[in-house]
């Protein structure tokens, strides 16, 4: 039964973002500064921030570090935003946490007149906490949008790592590369080095900039062939990519946290990542993309090449600007196509979707929903291979439906 506690934190989630750091600022300062307690590395990017935050997460643990991820959205259970050592934190910790918070974010909204924290701004909150009562070393932050105005962009990083720079939430961070890095190079603090992964020339200029401004080292990729690219148990030359960087930030920081070569390439082949190229054999063959934008789409398209086989692919996408691209590689490689509504606001249309499909596609095209999901699963054939695909929180719909199937241990997944 949900409670009084998770329904206030689900309504201040009901209630949207408003974005602007000093908010967020004056909540850390009056419940102590949990965030100065432990070292972080803090990681913004269009696309390749959870690839690289969760390979980082691993390399630590593989050095016997007692990490902290902090990470969005989550596929089901809230939990997964907040993680140490890779353990969930309990629905009964967050409930705690909420308890104890709300009293300062009051004072927040009436005593300062700077409005009321966030969701998002409360699990930021409840990440500093509960890693500095788990007496954490190193912690992983994820930006959740953007990075400048970003609540997680009140940590004192020893490494801020821009990977990725691509045209996505262009209503909230801008139309141009250039508008776009800003926003993520504010991330960037005086005199802490930036590493920044292959960018385009104009979001680059703008980085290295910002960084010459601070004060900043740079480190980048220029010059790497890719036969130098690390090797990771995750699917796709981007991965590689993004392999690459998180073990550059090692290297950078070095001299602050320890890690030692063998240790660190086990972390990189070891990496859990939800929802990214992951697969599950039960209750079939499921291939899980979140590819969710164009640069996304890319990135599946890559994959879909190396599989070079048709199959079954289930399709939902936020926004009919992602849904373009996607549904053009979908397309492409798909034998039929099942097309859904995402439950989620800005959720395309399955019309939408549907006119997408070229004329010349000769599979099936289906309308489909997530009550449909669980008595299709529960009939399939155990060799029949789907992908599902676009956006995360579809996703996290159908899982939510597997795990109920109980057919697996969702604990596995981590």
């Amino acid at each position: 039964m949900v409670n009084e506690t998770w329904r206030f934190l689900y309504s201040l989630r009901n209630n949207g973002s408003s974005f602007g750091i000093d908010r967020m600022r004056k909540l850390v300062d009056l419940i102590g500064n949990p965030e100065k307690s432990f070292l972080v590395i803090h990681v913004a990017g269009t696309n390749g921030k959870g690839s690289v935050c969760s390979m980082l997460d691993s390399i630590y643990r593989e050095n016997k570090y007692k990490t902290g991820l902090f990470t969005s959205p989550h596929l089901i259970e809230l939990g997964e935003r907040v993680r140490v050592n890779g353990k969930m934190i309990s629905n009964a910790e967050i409930e705690s946490w909420v308890t104890w918070l709300r009293p300062k974010a009051k004072k927040v909204e009436e005593d300062y007149k700077m409005g009321h924290p966030t969701f998002f701004e409360f699990m930021t909150a409840i990440a500093f906490l509960h890693f500095k009562k788990q007496n954490v070393e190193i912690a992983i932050f994820e930006t959740g949008l953007g990075g400048r105005l970003d609540s997680t962009n009140v940590v004192s990083p020893i490494l801020s790592i821009i990977t990725t720079i691509s045209k996505d939430h262009c209503n909230i961070l801008g139309n141009s590369f250039e508008e776009i890095a800003s926003e993520k190079a504010g991330i960037i603090k005086e005199n802490i080095p930036v590493l920044f992964g292959w960018l385009p020339t104009s979001a680059e200029n703008v980085i290295v900039e910002t960084a010459k401004k601070m004060g900043s080292v740079i480190f980048s990729p220029k010059q790497i062939s890719e036969n130098r690219l690390p090797s990771t148990n995750l699917v796709g030359n981007y991965q590689r990519k993004n392999a690459f960087l998180a073990l550059q930030a090692t290297k950078i920081v070095q001299n602050q946290i320890t890690v030692r070569p063998e240790s660190t390439l086990r972390g990189l082949n070891n990496v859990n990542l939800l929802g990214r190229w992951q697969m599950i054999e039960k209750p079939c063959k499921i291939i899980l993309d979140a590819c969710h934008n164009e640069a996304g789409a890319l990135c599946l398209q890559e994959n879909l090449e190396n599989l070079n086989r048709r199959l079954e692919v289930w399709v939902g996408v936020l926004g009919e600007d992602r849904a373009v691209p996607i549904m053009q590689v979908v397309s492409r490689f798909a034998s039929s196509i099942k097309l859904f509504e995402v439950d989620q606001p800005r959720a395309c249309s399955i019309s939408f979707l549907k006119s997408q499909v070229p004329n010349s596609f000769s599979g099936e095209v289906i309308e489909f929903n997530v009550d449909d999901v669980k008595n299709f699963l529960s009939n399939v054939d155990a060799e029949k291979t789907i992908l599902i695909t676009g956006s995360i929180y579809l996703i996290g719909q159908i899982l939510g439906v597997i795990k109920s199937q109980n057919v697996l241990n969702w604990n596995d997944l981590f």
